[in-house]
This record gives structure tokens, sequence and C-alpha cells, in this order.
């Protein structure tokens, strides 16, 4: 790669990157800078850094450079040399007696400045390994170092004690780091660049991935390039998870075979995915660490003795500050399930066969088109039966038509009166076949009222909230300290209870909602809610609690989660991850019906004879008890007229009796 001398421009922006830093850094701690007589040398590791930073990618290009003393004065010149750079950091830590205090502040300082960098190179440069144990694990604490960025260790260390530090600290072993030691093994200058594989072929190892000398420069031992790939293929190492079982997720079953031998069996959808990354990858599911509880679970990926968890959890801002999430596997599914409405009475279904805006047309014709009727007709009408004809007979006239009725009365030849006439058998005929073709489906279907279908149809109800207590920690912390004056609401009504089981038979007791996951949530209603024919008391509600999306919880800073994020994005792109939601929850329902067929035979055999006869369902009571209240209603209303009728002329001759003159005694 050509090399050119620095131009006044980037010479100043380097010399003042260098100057902040250590200014900040001694303001900070209080550190000195110690003269240069009295710094530890590195021979000739300049050129060697010089060497690396041109043979790597050039998308890294800013360097920090930080050491515990050790002269870098050569390594400062010889990356002057390289072309590509933006700029130079340098942090000196003094090991004095406020040395971790410097440390750390240096630590903060460069993640700060890494952070507002496209691509960083740490180089650190010590040959004390208690320095480079220290920076190690303050790096890591202090989250400064990323797969995204790259650390080079410059070091003269023997050999077992690099290879120890390679192999112990988290920094160097798992992350996209490399270490460069002059070899103590040879009386010419000479230098090894190492990297550590921790799912190698044979196991964790490290190995020389290059050779520099002053005279041959930079020399690639292996296959590997410089600042290697390493999660591209685990070469069937176990991977330990963190998991808190549950199905459809994830489900462990144990088999005993006829020789005695036992067997787990793993099912849900959780695995399944896992399952795929783990065959694409090349590694095998490790050790199964179960968690009582989500603290358990997130103590275990904190601590690292386990890797991943794949058992989604929403994207939480607080979560987000203390582990990785891998990309997104589907929707936050937070949920809740209700107890469904009850149905409404049936005779109001001769009303559901027409909407409100048709009954409203039908009364407001039943007033028009009698008026109109009433004044076309009569003028043509003879004089002896338009001397009968009035308002109340021509509207009797149209409602019977309506109801399938002919005229009774016989109409003039005017062509007025036959076009209007005509116009209204249509509409008539129109309005009654419509009606009575869907009478009988709104007699047999039942009408379900509106149901609750999210969180605003859940608050403007009194229905109390009920959550299981695993969600006290995260969801129901979250929403407490919303700022949203529906989750404020929602809060208020909520209450925990001990299991899943509970909660749900309280809330469908209660008429209450209780949350939970939406899948699980539907499980629990197939194996606990479900009759023998499919129907369940139960529903699952159609929105989502929580905004945004949910996926599987890492350990922070998880090397190879870009390696996860690439499987799991394919499975999206080929809708894998909804076809295994459908297909898990598919085996459940149906391995749940097996069981109970089998439990309940015969009452199933009296469930499909009446399956088959379906189609041909009789109309019962339950059906016409409609007809039967408006018949009975017609009954009262016949009775009530009868009797107005029948007392009217005794009223009448009462009143004229009342208004005749006495005679008068002569």
């Amino acid at each position: 790669m050509a090399r050119g001398p620095l131009t006044a421009r980037q010479l100043f922006r380097r010399l003042a990157l260098v100057l902040l830093a250590a200014a900040a850094v001694r303001e900070a701690a209080g550190a000195q800078l110690a003269p240069a007589s009295d710094r530890r040398r590195l021979p000739d590791a300049g050129a060697a850094v010089a060497a690396v930073m041109a043979e790597a990618p050039q998308e890294y290009n800013s360097v920090f450079l930080v050491t515990d003393g050790t002269s870098v004065n050569n390594i400062l010149e010889s990356l002057g040399q390289v072309t590509g750079l933006s700029g130079v950091a340098v942090m000196e830590v003094l090991p004095d007696q406020s040395f971790n205090v410097t440390l750390k502040h240096a630590v903060t300082l460069t993640r700060k400045m890494r952070r507002s960098s496209r691509g960083v190179t740490v180089v650190v440069a010590s040959d004390d390994p208690d320095f480079l144990s220290a920076f190690a694990q303050m790096a890591d604490d202090g989250r400064l170092t990323v797969w995204e960025n790259r650390v080079l260790v410059v070091t003269r260390l023997e050999r077992q004690q690099f290879l120890a530090l390679m192999k112990k600290l988290w920094v160097l072993s798992m992350l996209n780091t490399m270490l460069l030691n002059e070899d103590d093994d040879t009386i010419d200058l000479r230098y090894g660049l190492y990297s550590h594989f921790p799912y190698g072929p044979g196991g964790a190892q490290t190995v020389r991935v290059a050779t520099w000398t002053p005279r041959e420069g930079l020399e690639l031992l292996t296959h590997h390039p410089l600042f290697p790939e390493k999660y591209t293929d685990f070469h069937g190492a176990p991977i330990p998870l963190a998991l808190w079982p549950f199905p459809p997720y994830w489900e462990e079953k144990k088999k005993v075979a006829p020789n005695g031998t036992v067997s787990t069996k793993i099912s849900g959808r959780a695995f399944l995915i896992l399952d795929t990354i783990a065959n694409h990858l090349n590694f095998t599911i490790g050790e199964r660490l179960p968690s009582s509880s989500p603290t358990d679970l997130m103590s275990q990926l904190f601590n690292r003795q386990a890797l991943i968890s794949p058992m989604k959890l929403a994207l939480l801002p607080h979560l987000a500050l203390r582990y990785d999430y891998t990309f997104m596997i589907e929707e936050a599914t937070l949920t809740f399930c209700m107890a469904k409405p009850e149905l409404k009475p049936r005779w109001q279904n001769l009303y559901y066969p027409l909407g409100d805006s048709v009954w409203a047309s039908i009364m407001a014709l039943l007033v028009v088109v009698p008026a109109m009727f009433f004044l076309i007709t009569k003028p043509w009408m003879a004089s002896g039966a338009r001397r009968k004809f009035s308002p109340v007979v021509a509207a009797q006239q149209v409602l019977g038509t309506l109801l399938a009725q002919n005229f009774s009365l016989r109409l003039p030849a005017a062509s007025s009166t036959r076009i209007l006439a005509a116009s209204w058998l249509i509409v008539a005929f129109i309005l009654g076949s419509a009606y009575r073709g869907n009478l009988t489906a709104f007699l047999t279907i039942p009408k379900h009222p509106p149901r609750v279908e999210g969180l605003r149809d859940l608050l403007q109800t009194s229905a109390k909230v009920i959550m299981p207590s695993d969600l006290r920690l995260n969801f129901y912390t979250t929403f407490k300290e919303s700022n949203s004056s529906m989750s404020k609401k929602f809060i208020e009504r909520t209450y925990f209870v001990d299991t899943h089981l509970e909660g749900m038979q309280q809330a469908l007791k209660k008429k209450e909602a209780f949350v939970y996951e939406r899948l699980f949530t539907e499980l629990m209603i197939i194996k606990n809610f479900t009759n023998v024919d499919g129907s369940t008391p139960m529903y699952v509600v159609r929105e989502n609690l929580v905004p945004g999306y949910s996926a599987w919880l890492l350990h922070r800073d998880m090397p190879f989660k870009r390696n996860l994020d690439r499987c799991i994005l394919a499975f999206h792109e080929f809708g894998l991850i909804k076809r295994w939601s459908k297909i898990t929850l598919d085996e459940e329902k149906q391995r749940y019906l097996k069981g109970r067929r089998q439990q309940e035979t015969q009452q199933i055999e009296v469930q499909e004879k009446g399956t088959r006869r379906s189609a041909l369902q009789p109309l019962s009571l339950l059906h016409l008890q409609g007809p039967i209240f408006l018949l009975a209603g017609g009954f009262v209303l016949g009775a009530v007229v009868f009797l107005l009728e029948v007392l009217q002329p005794l009223v009448g001759a009462v009143g004229e009796s009342s208004r005749k003159p006495s005679a008068s005694v002569g």
C-alpha cells in the first residue's frame, strides 16, 4: 500500500486528538506523563503495528492508543505513515495509587470517542500482564470493546503468559482481538501475531496467524486474514442457554426406551428456530440452565453462565442498558384474554336481517307512500268508493302488500295510480325477499355482541386486570413508569395471582382481563377451556399491549450477535417464523384434542352424529322465540283493541243518555 507524508492538516488533527485525550485523562485522574527516559520500550513495535494496520481492512480509520507508560513514540511515528487513518488518540495510565480511577476514566473517555467514530482500533501497548488484565476487565465492564471494533495488544511476554491471558480474558478470547508479541526464542527481532479461536476445530485454541520481521515484513502463516471472523463455524461446540421454558416456545419431555434409557425430546417454536440456526452455524445446544423466574434468567446471562436465552422478550429500554437483543423475532405479543360476552336474546334476531338504515327507510316509506297513494287515487275513484276510502284504508293497503298480501280495493284505471302501485309492489317484493332470505340464517346463527379488542376498549369497561407474578419485574414496572394516561389507568386496575391457570379462571368467572403472552395464552385456552367440539368460553383480543417488537435476550456485547441476526432475518424473508408458530400451535391443539377424544369416545360419537346433521338442522323453539313473542304481542294488542271496540258503544250510549233533557212534570 502506498504511503505518503502527512499533510499539515492531518498532522494537526491527529496531534490535537492526542493532546486532548491525554489532557482529559490527566485532569480526570491526576495522572502524570512519565519522562521519555523512564519509559519501557517495545523495540520496532511501531513498524509491526503499522504493517498490521496497513494489511487489515481500512474501514477502521481511527486509532486509540492506550499505554501504561511504555514508550509509544515509534508506534505513533509509524502510524503516521499509514494512509486512511482519520485520527490517533493516546491514553497513558500510570501504575500509581490512582491507577484504577485513572483507567476507569480512560476507558469511559475512549468509549465516548469510540461511539462517535465509524470504525475504531484500540491499540494497547504494555509488557505488564497485570495491566493487560486490568485493562481487559475494565474495558469489558465499561463496554469499550464490541465486535464492531478491533483490539490490538502489543506486548513482550513469555509464551505461557500471553497464552493464559488470551484464554482467560473475555476481551482477548471472544472479541475481535489480536495480540502482537515479541518472540523471546530467537536472537533476531521478530513479532508473532496471534488470534484466539474459542470454537476451533479441536476446541479453543490460540493460532499464530502471522509473523513480522524488520527484513521480511508481515508474513501470513495461515489461511486466516487479520482480525478473522470467528463465528461462522462453531465446529460442533456446545452453547449454554438460559431457559425459562413454557409451551409453545420450549417444552421438554422425558421418554423411556424399552431398554430403560431415558431421553429428552425438545419441542416448541423457540427450539425450531434455535435448532435451525445451530445447524447453519454448526453448534450444538449445550447446558440448559433452568430458571424459576425472569430474574434468574437475566442473572445467568449477566454472569455469562449462559450466552443466549431463546425465550423472546419485548424490547424494553431498561433491559437494553444491561443486555443485548437479537434481531426482532416478532411483534411484542403481550396481550390479554377475557370471557366471551353473553349472547343477546334470540327474539331480537327478527330485527337483524336488515340494517338500521333499512328499517328507518321502511318506516319512512310506510308514512310517505300511503299519503301519496291516498292523494293520487281518491280523485279517480267512484263516488261510493270515494266515501269509504280514507288515509287509514290506504295505509292498510300499503302495509298489506309489504307483507305479501294483494290489494283488496279495485284501483282506478288512471296511469298515475298504476305507476305508483307498480313502483311500490317492486320495492315491497325486494324488501320482503331480502328479509325472508336472511331470516333463517339469523334465527339459527347466534348474534355476538361487540367484544373488547384492545387496551382502549378495556378501559371503557369496569373490568379489573389480572397479572401473574412473573410480569411484575419488567412489564408492570414499564407500565407504572410510563407517562401515558392509559397505562396509569391500566395499572390502577391491576392485581397479581400466583399461577396462570388461577388468573385465567378468575378472568372467566369475574369477567376480568388476564394479561400474558399471546401464544401461551392461546395454548392455555386450548388445554383448559376448550370443549371437545372446539368451542371455548374465552378469547384472546386482537391488539397487543406493548407497541414494538420482541427478541431473544443475549449477554451484553455478544460477539456473534450479528451471525444470529443474519439467520433470523433470513427466516423472516421466507416467512418461516410465522409458519413455525402456526405449526407449533396446531400440533398442541391436535395433541390435546386427541387425548380428550380418547377419554370421551362415546361423547365424541354423539357429537359426530350431530355434526353430520348440522347441515339440515331443524329450527327449535329457541330459534323461533322471536316469532312466538311477536304472536303473543299481537294477541295482547288484539285483545286490547277488542275491549276498546266493545266498550266504545257503551260509553257513547251512556254519554248520549246523560245529555238528554229530563221530562217536566206538569
